[in-house]
């Protein structure tokens, strides 16, 4: 019997023991999970390193001269790239793409043929590009018709200035969670998740923003911008 009673009351006590820890894992897995979501933003001006110059230019034949047509098309083109070297600009740096020919109509139906031939420049030599870009009169006055240009500016190093961006985006967002927190009885706690913005780069002072992004390229001087989704802890 005495037996008996010592096996009951270790019994009781274990019950009892159970229903403690489960008590307090039940308390436990029931309280909220604290936490804090802030945005962080960066935002940077950087001057391109790189240009891309294209250049368009085109002729004209009838309906029976497409071979001539041709003919003045690449004699234009070769003019094209003598004249760019004597500038400064190396046939290194010329890329050329492959002519394209359209047709001609008038109120007869087709009359001819148009021949459009498109080079490009890359060069980091920014300032004679820019100069060229601007100043094709001397192109015109070799009987080259000129029909398109366009600059297009890169940088060199953007993955890098990337990466930057991104810590300091990341670094904001831990400084408005302090700051949102300051004055109270919390504390913030380890970071729990993180999520990068889409980069917009843009023109200087710039307020477009895109939800897929932008990668502005009409101008020499940029500006770069992103954000950091972070989820932090209360404590």
């Amino acid at each position: 019997m005495g037996e008996y009673k010592k096996v009951a009351a270790i019994l009781g006590a274990s019950i009892v023991m159970a229903s403690l820890v489960f008590g307090l894992f039940f308390f436990h897995s029931r309280k909220p999970n604290q936490t804090i979501t802030v945005v962080g933003t960066a935002s940077k001006q950087y001057e391109s390193d790189t240009v891309k110059f294209s250049i368009t230019i085109t002729e004209t034949s009838g309906l029976d001269d497409m071979a001539d047509g041709r003919r003045r098309l690449y004699g234009s083109l070769r003019e094209l790239i003598d004249f760019l070297g004597v500038e400064g600009i190396p046939e290194t740096q010329i890329s050329i793409i492959p002519s394209n020919v359209y047709e001609r109509w008038g109120q007869s139906g087709i009359e001819g043929y148009r021949y459009e031939q498109e080079i490009y420049v890359i060069s980091k030599d920014i300032d004679t590009v820019e100069y060229l870009a601007l100043n094709v009169i001397p192109l015109l006055e070799r009987d080259i018709n000129v029909y398109r240009t366009r600059l297009e500016y890169f940088y060199s190093d953007l993955d890098e200035l990337k990466k930057n961006m991104v810590a300091e985006a990341t670094e904001n967002a831990k400084q408005r969670a302090y700051e949102m927190l300051r004055g109270s009885d919390m504390e913030l706690g380890k970071l729990q998740t993180l999520r990068q913005g889409v980069f917009q780069i843009t023109q200087p002072e710039s307020t477009e923003v895109s939800s897929g992004g932008i990668h502005d390229t009409s101008t020499r001087q940029k500006q770069i911008s992103v954000t950091a989704h972070a989820v932090f802890k209360i404590k």
